[in-house]
């Protein structure tokens, strides 16, 4: 299959986000889903993640996740992922999706309308 990328963006994006522990990841993704802001959300429960943090270099164990959403949710999930968040400093990091399966796509529709 032959996906031209061009310019095209869909109104859909995927939201990175790190947690403490795969407990913490469950409970922000609970609360996701019920807010009705992601329509599915994936868990890594466990990577490694290295970074500097107040000048030192620092290494600890996280959970990841992977928030499915439309961009016309964004302005509200960002905010509502750091009133929820352990971490003063939470990574939120919001990807565009440029194409996928358009039956995928309409049940994120659905699920969040």
């Amino acid at each position: 299959m032959s996906v031209d990328l061009g310019d095209t963006v869909t109104n859909y994006c995927l939201v990175f986000c790190t947690c403490e522990n795969e407990m913490a990841a469950r409970e922000l993704a609970m609360l996701l889903l019920q807010q009705q802001l992601a329509a599915c959300v994936n868990i890594l429960p466990t990577i490694e993640s290295h970074y500097l943090w107040q000048g030192k270099l620092e290494t600890s164990t996280e959970s990841k996740l992977i928030i499915k959403t439309e961009q016309s949710k964004i302005d509200e999930l960002i905010p509502f992922i750091k009133l929820h968040h352990s971490y003063e400093v939470p990574e939120i990091q919001v990807v565009p999706v440029i194409a996928g399966n358009q039956d995928y796509f309409n049940w994120i529709n659905k699920v969040l309308s």
